[in-house]
């Protein structure tokens, strides 16, 4: 028998080469040496769109299984009010997708496009409700300037951008229930000039970034969950550069925002022990409930798209 841990290390691997072969970037050499400053210039952002709370968000969205307590749609508008109005504060053009009924998920608007370097490429989404959340969410990403593109690979290829963490070198891609290696090539072909890695993320968490996520230059927040360390272990074996770590004892405390500076994440009330970990980060912090999205498998990542 092959333990487990093996088997997603192999897949990864096998993954990751491929999408090497796919972006050109195999034939190319090793990607090209990035500096601190060029990275750091790719978490400054200047726009971003974010989505709206449907009426019927607390039944009919999305979710592994369903919480202890129900969603409080009045705590979740408070909440949401609060996210968009520190995203207000930290970018100078934001764009709001209005609320649509029928797609009760679009307010976790990360998942239906990957932006980099002024293109937009539209996802294909394997849920069927949430296929029609590229339709709305386009007219906000061309009133933004950017370029949308339609993402390739078939439709066989699955991909959310909850399952992206961008470290500002390269692209970290969960292998998911949500995003598969076909998805991940066509991530690659969209955006040849950046690596692609693909990580197994063990079930049932639903994307890499309900564990991780960019805390700073070159710092990955990651739990210290099963899921959690077999992520970094893959980090440390295929990634193109190697990565500090933050170490956070829940996963959705290990979700962070990295906007310009500063770290926007979950507050002691949701996370205590996290957020002492939070607490030793030396840069400017800021806390924002989302008890009631994680409620629906939301994180803090999920409710926006961040654009330089």
């Amino acid at each position: 028998h092959v333990h487990p841990s093996f088997e997603f290390s192999m897949y990864a691997a096998i993954v990751s080469r491929r999408v090497l072969i796919a972006s050109g970037l195999d034939r190319a050499g090793p990607p090209p040496r990035r500096l601190l400053h060029d990275v750091a210039e790719m978490f400054q952002f200047s726009r971003a769109i974010v989505g709206s709370l449907t009426d019927n968000f607390a039944t009919s969205a999305l979710r592994h299984k369903e919480p202890e307590h129900p969603i409080d749609m009045q705590l979740a508008r408070q909440q949401l009010a609060t996210y968009h109005s520190e995203l207000r504060k930290a970018i100078p053009k934001v764009v709001q997708v209005p609320p649509d009924d029928r797609l009760p998920d679009l307010v976790f608007v990360e998942d239906p496009a990957v932006v980099m370097e002024g293109t937009a490429m539209l996802t294909r989404m394997r849920p069927p409700s949430r296929a029609g959340e590229v339709v709305p969410v386009r007219p906000a990403l061309e009133e933004l300037g950017l370029r949308v593109v339609e993402m390739g690979g078939g439709e066989e290829a699955y991909l959310d951008g909850g399952d992206i963490v961008f470290t500002g070198r390269e692209f970290l891609v969960g292998l998911t229930e949500r995003t598969n290696a076909a998805g991940i090539e066509a991530l690659a072909k969209a955006f040849p000039k950046w690596p692609v890695t693909g990580i197994n993320v063990l079930r049932p968490l639903l994307h890499l970034k309900s564990m991780s996520s960019i805390a700073g230059i070159d710092l990955v927040a990651i739990s210290d969950s099963p899921a959690g360390r077999e992520v970094w272990r893959q980090i440390e074996a295929n990634a193109t550069h190697k990565y500090k770590k933050l170490v956070f004892p829940d996963n959705n405390g290990a979700n962070c925002l990295y906007i310009n500076g500063v770290v926007y994440h979950p507050p002691k009330e949701e996370y205590p022990e996290s957020y002492k970990v939070w607490e030793t980060l030396d840069c400017p912090r800021v806390s924002i409930p989302n008890s009631e999205m994680a409620k629906a498998d939301g994180s803090l990542t999920c409710n926006s798209i961040r654009i330089n």
